[in-house]
């Protein structure tokens, strides 16, 4: 398999998305999932910052100055002797993984950046299979050649990599180029299915998921749009370009202080109000349909992508509260603050990139409340409000990274 070498130039835009990456540490490359990847730099088993950084570090000359494989090996070995690492697998196998997986994936998301800049020129994205991979994928094989607009849904989970390994890519093609492959539009993309997969079974956290068929498990997201896209509002990303990656990787550290935010939010006008007191949940499931149109829901305050299920919803709030579903949908709508940052969870032990949501409201006769929606890994987690906007407790919501401000 030839190397993960991608020119002898700098490609700054791949040099900047390892570069806003968080070191975390894990025990098993299961701890974090998909997208969240896109955010930290990890690698599997290795706990310990200093490690951590030394590995950075030599994936960091691996892009910036276009070390092979072999080159990353001899880092490797060093590395591993001066902090006495015991790690899994053959050393080979480790260092090629290690080595290529945060190459593509670095590569890859900069060429989405790139491709995103000429969309109005080049709207079309053609997937195109490497011929290098001695044995390849037959979905990857068969999306070989497909051209769809670049705003499909399928790139949301299919742009490469897709798996292990892969070598896949994506062109952006003009309307001239469509023409010259006898194209007239786009072709129809393929049906997802999904299958239910177990990974890290025998590591300390297994994970049993659905993924489409021909994407290897935890690989079915766009690294690109998970850190320059859909995830991150505009606003966001000129702050992280003002900022520079060292006040990025305050990720896990960052606090309202940092961003210069008030230590009180101004309660806005509720545009919404209350719903009428109900008894039951179902009645409370009824009212949030009704508030979102729905069973179902997605917004994207900020850019962070945030599903709600009305069934799920009102299955863990008591009935009481639910003449408030209002006050969530409008923090979802109109957040004040977008924050994110890397949390363990306290009972798996999984890491989890978890975003809060804030708003104060006023919702008349002189009452505030402060509104906190928790989502992870896309999904409407669970949601707090007081009846007064209290400093202490926002404060002490506002740690991470603040994505999004007003």
């Amino acid at each position: 398999m030839p190397e993960a070498r991608f020119g002898s130039l700098p490609f700054q835009e791949q040099i900047d998305f390892f570069r806003q990456k968080v070191p975390l540490g894990t025990r098993a490359w299961t701890d974090i999932w998909e997208g969240e990847h896109a955010r930290a730099f990890v690698v599997a088993g290795a706990t310990k910052d200093e490690l951590l950084n030394d590995f950075r570090g030599a994936i960091d000359k691996a892009i910036s100055e276009g070390t092979t494989l072999a080159e990353f090996r001899k880092d490797f070995d060093q590395i591993v002797a001066r902090h006495g690492w015991s790690y899994n697998g053959g050393r080979g196998w480790r260092t090629r993984v290690i080595y290529e997986t945060n190459l593509r994936s670095s590569y890859q998301s900069a060429r989405y950046q790139q491709m995103q800049e000429i969309k109005a020129l080049r709207p079309y994205w053609e997937y195109v299979h490497s011929d290098a991979v001695v044995d390849p994928r037959p979905e990857h094989l068969a999306w070989d050649g497909m051209v769809l607009s670049a705003d499909d849904p399928f790139w949301e989970t299919h742009y490469p990599p897709n798996g292990w390994g892969c070598q896949c890519t994506v062109f952006a093609l003009s309307e001239r180029d469509l023409n010259r492959l006898g194209k007239t539009g786009p072709d129809t993309p393929p049906e997802i299915q999904l299958e239910t997969r177990t990974v890290g079974s025998r590591g300390p956290n297994p994970r049993t998921v659905q993924t489409p068929v021909g994407i290897d498990p935890g690989w079915a997201y766009n690294p690109g749009q998970a850190a320059f896209g859909r995830n991150l509002s505009d606003e966001a990303i000129e702050a992280w370009r003002r900022s520079g990656p060292e006040k990025w990787e305050r990720l896990t550290k960052g606090s309202w202080a940092d961003f210069d935010r008030p230590q009180r939010l101004l309660a806005e006008p509720s545009i919404f109000g209350l719903l009428p007191v109900v008894s039951g949940r179902a009645e409370a499931q009824e009212q949030l349909t009704r508030v979102i149109g729905g069973d179902r829901k997605v917004f994207r305050p900020g850019g962070v992508v945030v599903e709600i299920n009305a069934a799920s919803l009102a299955s863990h709030t008591d009935p009481a509260r639910a003449r408030y579903f209002p006050a969530i949908i409008e923090t979802l709508e109109r957040p004040q603050e977008v924050w994110l940052a890397f949390e363990r969870h306290t009972e798996s032990g999984k890491v989890e990139l978890r975003s809060r949501i804030i708003r104060a409201l006023d919702i008349g006769n002189d009452r505030s409340i402060l509104v906190v929606a928790n989502a992870v890994g896309g999904r409407f987690e669970a949601w707090t409000f007081l009846t007064t906007n209290d400093q202490r407790y926002l404060n002490r919501q506002r740690q991470g990274r603040l994505i999004f401000s007003r």
